[in-house]
């Protein structure tokens, strides 16, 4: 990367520097270069998985971002392990697709809201919310029956953010 210019993709995918490729997948002067650096992350979607696992805050930090960088791809990947996944890999996928605000990912949050570990149903609940769809509203207003206190919590406060959640609130 020049000092005033766009992320070199190429280099960053030569010598395999994620926070490079998240520079340029965030890079707005140049959507070929946004786009390039997507693509270059995709690629290591493997291991970017296998970050959030870390506890570096600063690899979480990127791996996370990354991930929603990439889009689509890494939101069916997350989905798939919202469903088959060890209930950690549960957990870091709901709070990432949560980050990533995509309405495709709804229907399977809202059956996450619905597993017996509450950690799993509070982060479904927040992501839920952080996406903000109306979709959502019956699943969160069924969980915030939920017998783990916040939960419960979790999912009014979701509901709050979604027009039409909970009468007399605005997101």
């Amino acid at each position: 990367m020049g000092l005033f210019g766009p992320p070199d993709v190429e280099k960053a995918r030569r010598t395999g520097q994620i926070e490079l490729m998240l520079k340029a997948a965030q890079y707005t002067k140049d959507s070929a270069v946004a786009e390039a650096g997507r693509k270059a992350l995709a690629e290591h979607i493997d291991l970017l998985i296998r970050e959030l696992d870390s506890k570096n805050i600063r690899r979480l930090r990127v791996a996370r971002e990354a991930l929603v960088a990439i889009g689509p791809v890494a939101r069916d990947r997350l989905v798939f392990i919202l469903h088959e996944g060890h209930v950690h890999r549960r957990q870091d996928a709901a709070f990432v697709l949560g980050e990533m605000k995509d309405e495709a990912a709804v229907e399977p949050l809202c059956e996450s809201l619905k597993h017996t570990e509450p950690l799993l149903r509070l982060l479904s609940a927040q992501a839920l919310g952080k996406i903000g769809s109306k979709k959502a509203l019956r699943a969160l207003r069924l969980a915030t029956m939920d017998d783990d206190e916040p939960v419960a919590k979790a999912a009014r406060k979701a509901l709050a953010r979604i027009p039409g959640g909970v009468p007399g609130t605005s997101p």
